[in-house]
């Protein structure tokens, strides 16, 4: 799971007090260790996906937080984990990012090794927030997955416009005439543009219904919460099927780089695997509707806050 942000610590020690903005990146699931010492953790681990570490000042790792040797659990028994923020400098970054999509987004894996992390540069999304406001009364998880639902529609987006103007141009080799003048071509025009619009659509409604709620003081219940992951997930196939269309549609022309659908192809596939719209996430949400006990699921599992 991937983070990009803009962040402005606070009481920082003297060490970190070079900027007042920063750009945060990293991956919030618990593949570190933070151990318990006086003032902070002594934190080790090596997560993935740290999507433009290269661009970033500091970095967020999940940790399991450990007590001497022992892990430090919940009264339900599961370990606490925490997200710990350092200092890009501090990490090793490891070139694993070699990916077919999305590869100007330098998700590499990166590092460290018994860093030391004051108390006050750690959080957990089951804490309630310190900030006020309806953007910070949404689910954080469910707030992410309209996000990152955002770059596929922008992906389809880019392979309609891209098909629209190869279609004026290009003469198919049978009928020697132009793409723009088949039937059947001209209908998976339709229809890509109806998909990226009605998932598009399915996205800003869901996420403006969530925002009327927080904004009237509500907190949002586990189904409200499942149609953020569900909007997203939609939105992710939809624009998917989209360029689907799209790359069939140009013919022998989406294989070549130059013409762009192809990198269309390979980044919405890339995109797509993302676990807040993965196409199992339909049956977690038909759970949730049906009634199921969600807590032990990724909808409520790292951000249970008020989730009643």
């Amino acid at each position: 799971m991937v983070l990009l942000v803009v962040i402005c610590p606070l009481r920082r020690p003297a060490r970190y007090m070079v900027a007042t903005r920063v750009v945060s990146g990293g991956a919030f699931r618990p593949f570190g260790e933070a151990i318990v010492v006086d003032g902070g953790y002594r934190v080790s681990g090596q997560w993935p996906l740290g999507s433009g570490c290269h661009h970033c000042t500091w970095m967020v790792g999940g940790c399991r937080i450990v007590d001497g040797d022992k892990p430090r659990l919940r009264a339900d028994g599961t370990q606490v984990t925490r997200l710990l923020f350092f200092p890009t400098p501090d990490c090793k970054i490891i070139d694993t990012w070699h990916s077919p999509g999305l590869r100007g987004t330098g998700s590499h894996d990166y590092a460290v090794a018994d860093l030391f992390v004051p108390a006050e540069h750690s959080l957990s999304f089951r804490e309630q927030p310190v900030e006020q406001g309806p953007l910070y009364a949404l689910p954080t998880i469910g707030l992410f997955a309209i996000a990152i639902a955002a770059v596929p529609l922008g992906i389809a987006r880019h392979a309609i416009d891209i098909f629209t103007e190869l279609a004026r141009a290009k003469v198919a080799s049978r009928s020697r005439q132009t793409l723009n003048q088949h039937g059947m071509l001209q209908a998976d025009l339709g229809r890509a543009e109806a998909l990226v619009r009605s998932g598009r659509a399915f996205l800003y409604e869901t996420l403006g219904a969530a925002w009327r709620s927080v904004s009237a003081g509500d907190t949002l219940n586990v189904a409200q919460r499942a149609m953020l992951w569900l909007a997203a997930t939609q939105a992710t196939s939809a624009a998917t099927q989209a360029v689907d269309l799209m790359f069939t549609a140009g013919g022998s022309a989406s294989v070549y780089s130059n013409t762009g659908l192809e990198r269309c192809m390979r980044d919405i596939r890339t995109a797509a695997q993302h676990v807040v719209v993965v196409p199992s996430n339909y049956e977690m949400v038909g759970q949730a509707l049906l009634g199921f006990d969600m807590r032990s699921t990724l909808l409520l599992a790292m951000d249970d806050r008020g989730s009643g």
